[in-house]
């Protein structure tokens, strides 16, 4: 898939990093390509059972990005003028977004249910195509609105202050960046990737979920697991993250984004 670039600096690193995800949707199977079986059902069930979890994680930490690049959108959209072609433009760049969560959210309650590698062909042809049609047809013409003359809007200097403190505080702009502060930048971001390593596979499994925002009661029947466990899991991840809440979980693993 070959992604249209808009010109805006985050935009196109989100399509890029949502491209990656893409990828390895295609590839969550960890066989080398010479040994992996036509159909799953050649494959013991724990490898299957393997193979799920691979894909479950993907498919939340796409569904936590796809919410963050969604938010981050239609906060651009609203500096857009109170005009027929931006109003039309904005009614059905929404409507996107709700349509690929909606279809994400059915899909994605299929995992378990069928075989790993009927969910994560559909899931990468779902995405794939949709990254690309949406780059086009809807991410591309919203920079361009902001530079028509009725709205003559330069998008990353107007958003810098708004959305790096509410959305993506570590995201790259085109303004420059201090030294100090990129490193202070990598530090954290090196520290927080230390504390997600040092989470248990049961611990991942929820971990993306938890900051999709889904509910215990959710995840646990998401999982087939009780909601006692992800209450302990929930717990060991508070812990090793040291924080106290889901919003500053959030906070602190957007480094990881």
């Amino acid at each position: 898939m070959s992604l249209t670039h808009t010109g805006h600096a985050e935009i196109d690193q989100q399509h890029a990093i949502l491209d990656q995800m893409v990828v390895r949707l295609q590839s969550f199977c960890e066989r080398p390509a010479k040994a992996a079986p036509a159909d799953c059902r050649q494959c013991a069930p724990l490898q299957q059972q393997q193979c799920t979890a691979r894909l479950n994680g993907i498919v939340d930490e796409l569904s936590a990005f796809l919410i963050g690049h969604a938010t981050y959108e239609e906060r651009m959209m609203e500096l857009l003028p109170d005009t027929a072609p931006c109003q039309a433009h904005i009614k059905a760049h929404k409507a996107a977004h709700a349509g690929i969560s909606r279809q994400l959210k059915v899909l994605n309650s299929q995992i378990g249910h069928e075989l790993p590698q009927v969910t994560g062909q559909t899931l990468w042809q779902l995405i794939g195509n949709w990254l690309g049609d949406h780059a086009t047809v809807f991410d591309h013409k919203l920079v361009r609105l902001g530079k028509s003359r009725a709205a003559e809007i330069d998008f990353d200097a107007e958003l810098v202050a708004m959305l790096d403190q509410h959305v993506f505080p570590n995201r790259p702009t085109i303004r420059p960046v201090d030294q100090n502060q990129q490193a202070r930048v990598h530090s954290r971001r090196v520290e927080m990737r230390g504390r997600f390593e040092s989470l248990t596979p049961a611990q991942r499994s929820i971990f993306w979920p938890m900051i999709a925002g889904q509910k215990n009661q959710q995840i646990a029947e998401a999982q087939g697991i009780s909601i006692n466990t992800v209450k302990t899991h929930r717990a060991a991840i508070f812990q090793k993250f040291d924080v106290n809440s889901v919003l500053e979980l959030i906070k602190k693993t957007d480094a990881l984004r």
